[in-house]
């Protein structure tokens, strides 16, 4: 009986260290995926100024497992006027683009995860370009160029579409790169526009 029991004990205490090591190292525990942190924001300069960044991190997703996430808005409002050199026109028109729904050029972009299974991630959901019929006449004239002087994004989320899991989301984004040019409509507004 001494000996049965100690084999067992020894088996046992064997079992315990495998579990021990295998935790350590992540192997065979089920994990969940979960966002540690994410944030929300609008590109502040460069070729997306104006768009919507979405920056994550999220474990528990599986080693090199692909991922999709979604960075979107209920509505983004743009407020565009005629500029040169950084500068607004005096007295040139301003016009204001309104977008509904709006979840980038790609819908979900897919990331892969590092081999502990966590994701460090960023994407920028770009101001949608409005298509302008042949024949109508430009907002600006050269030498003025238009551009994005604010902009206002409405119930924008981050959302891992995979796992269906919700990251962060905002009911409101504001930014003016130029102030004094005009006004953006509110979230109501844009929500409630046609």
């Amino acid at each position: 009986m001494k000996r049965t029991f100690g084999k067992q004990a020894q088996r046992a205490g064997l079992a315990l260290a495998a579990v021990g090591v295998f935790a350590a190292l992540g192997i065979g525990a089920a994990q969940a995926a979960e966002f540690t942190s994410a944030d929300i924001t609008i590109e502040p300069r460069g070729e997306d100024a104006g768009g919507l960044t979405c920056s994550w991190r999220e474990t528990g997703v599986g080693p090199s497992a692909v991922v999709y996430y979604e960075c979107s808005a209920g509505a983004v409002g743009a407020l565009k006027a005629c500029t040169y050199k950084n500068r607004v026109i005096y007295n040139s028109p301003t016009e204001v683009d309104v977008f509904k729904d709006v979840t980038g050029e790609h819908g979900a972009v897919p990331f892969l995860a590092l081999n502990n299974g966590r994701i460090n991630g960023s994407t920028t959901t770009p101001i949608p370009h409005v298509e302008v019929p042949e024949g109508t006449p430009e907002l600006c004239t050269e030498p003025s160029v238009e551009e994005v002087v604010a902009v206002r994004w409405c119930n924008a989320s981050l959302t891992d579409v995979t796992n269906n899991l919700v990251g962060a989301t905002v009911g409101e984004l504001f930014q003016e790169f130029i102030s004094g040019v005009g006004t953006v409509p509110s979230c109501t507004d844009l929500l409630a526009s046609p």
